[in-house]
């Protein structure tokens, strides 16, 4: 293989495996207040995290998200 097919291969490799995951924020207050909580994937229950109807507020990092 030669040596510029490599290195942009390997530079091609870099790239995707420093793509940023999804990311939300929810935050306990109005405003982005208080206690937060951050994921990078589905979460079916906050009551978990211990912020079941606690959640006031909330930042979208990257990609898309739905919330209900």
């Amino acid at each position: 293989m030669n040596k510029v097919l490599k290195i942009a291969l390997a530079a091609a490799g870099l790239a995707m495996s420093t793509q940023a995951a999804a990311e939300v924020v929810f935050y306990e207050h109005d405003g982005f207040g208080g206690r937060s909580f951050t994921t990078e994937k589905q979460v079916g229950d906050f009551s978990r995290a211990g912020f079941n109807d606690r959640a006031s507020s909330i930042v979208v990092l990257r990609d898309r998200w739905e919330v209900c």
